[in-house]
């Protein structure tokens, strides 16, 4: 197996947007930051991002040796996994579309430490079986066959993901108070920050689709 990587310029380009798109926009995760930096202030918020990344770095992991595994055995599923993972933004582009649901944030944690909200957090992540769904279907299709070596392409992605994950939880963290009562109380701004997104993500899926 050729250890080298490399990427396609236009499939990585397509990944930062994609990944860009999941982590700005409001979900599970960016409320469970919230509510912590709501109830404990930046640390409390910083705790909480770091949990959050520690889960997605599990997922990646997870993902990688799953998906490396069956390609090792069987070349071409890396095609389906490109057609699924495409399907799977259209499906989140729906859901964020036909999401009008309120976004209630919990600060009923006051009296937990740090390193118990990071632990959390991460045990939160970890056992949510949709995020290994997610992770095997959006990884592989922003790889290349002819880059090298998949599954190092896909740690590779992985990791700018968790990177990027925490980044963004890290700043709605530190500023979840005022963020975090914002949501809340505009309804009509995050119906047209998930709509705004789903159109992005789908779009995103045919170009993917149009592009192989």
């Amino acid at each position: 197996m050729n250890a080298s990587i490399g990427f396609d310029p236009t499939l990585f380009g397509s990944f930062l947007v994609a990944a860009s798109v999941i982590c700005v926009t409001p979900g599970p995760d960016m409320m469970y930051v919230v509510s912590f930096g709501v109830a404990k202030g930046k640390i409390g918020g910083l705790a909480a991002a770091t949990g959050i990344a520690m889960g997605m770095l599990f997922h990646t992991l997870l993902a990688v040796l799953g998906v490396a595994a069956v390609i090792a055995r069987y070349p071409m599923v890396l095609e389906v996994f490109r057609y699924v993972g495409a399907a799977y933004l259209v499906y989140l582009g729906i859901s964020l579309w036909r999401d009008d649901s309120k976004l209630v944030i919990e600060d009923g944690r006051v009296g937990w430490s740090a390193v118990r909200i990071s632990m959390q957090a991460a045990l939160v992540n970890i056992a949510n079986p949709k995020i290994v769904v997610f992770y095997i279907a959006f990884l592989p299709q922003f790889t290349s066959s002819s880059a090298g070596s998949v599954p190092l392409q896909m740690l590779t992605l992985g990791l700018v993901f968790v990177i990027m994950g925490f980044a963004t939880d890290a700043t709605v963290g530190l500023f979840g108070g005022s963020v975090g009562s914002r949501l809340t109380r505009n309804t009509l701004a995050l119906r047209r920050i998930n709509r705004s997104c789903a159109v992005v993500l789908v779009l995103l899926a045919a170009v993917l689709l149009l592009g192989h």
